[in-house]
């Protein structure tokens, strides 16, 4: 597994935590739930076409599905399974305690990209040393994002 799947892991520890919970249930004789290999990541958003702009051409994602009539759509990431949920809400939230870390090759060069699309980043690079490099940023709502990749990609910021 390479260390871009392993970053992206705890944003599905919940999803492991069920599953470690319907086995338990099937080794009880329980019935078994059987999942689908997708999770969606649901965020609220004031504005639709200014959110799907911004995962889509800012951040390079692909729009899977939009539909306007339900004021939601579906962004593929970077990841098989994983999807962006949009859902237009009336008042905007932010991300609570909610991060989406978004897993890159190499975060220096990621973000040095993202700001010349005219990303703000929140503060320099957190490295853990061994672990990984962070770089925060929020998307236009305000729902904190981070790209996460191996420590010695961090690089210079500027």
């Amino acid at each position: 597994m390479t260390r871009q799947k392993r970053v992206v892991l705890p944003v599905l520890a919940a999803v492991v935590m069920a599953t470690a919970a319907v086995s338990a249930r099937r080794d009880s004789g329980q019935a078994a739930v059987t999942y689908r290999p997708e999770v969606v990541v649901q965020i609220g958003v004031s504005d639709m076409n200014r959110a799907v702009a911004f995962y889509t051409t800012t951040l390079g994602f692909k729009l899977s599905e939009r539909r306007d009539d339900l004021q939601f759509a579906h962004i593929a990431s970077n990841l098989p399974g994983l999807e962006i949920g949009l859902d237009q809400v009336l008042v905007r939230k932010g991300s609570g305690s909610v991060v989406l870390n978004i897993g890159v090759a190499h975060v220096g060069a990621a973000r040095r990209t993202l700001e010349a699309r005219g990303v703000v980043f929140r503060g320099d690079t957190v490295v853990i040393p061994g672990k990984v490099a962070l770089a925060a940023f929020t998307d236009p709502d305000g729902n904190v994002l981070r790209l996460a990749g191996p420590p010695d990609t961090a690089g210079a910021t500027k």
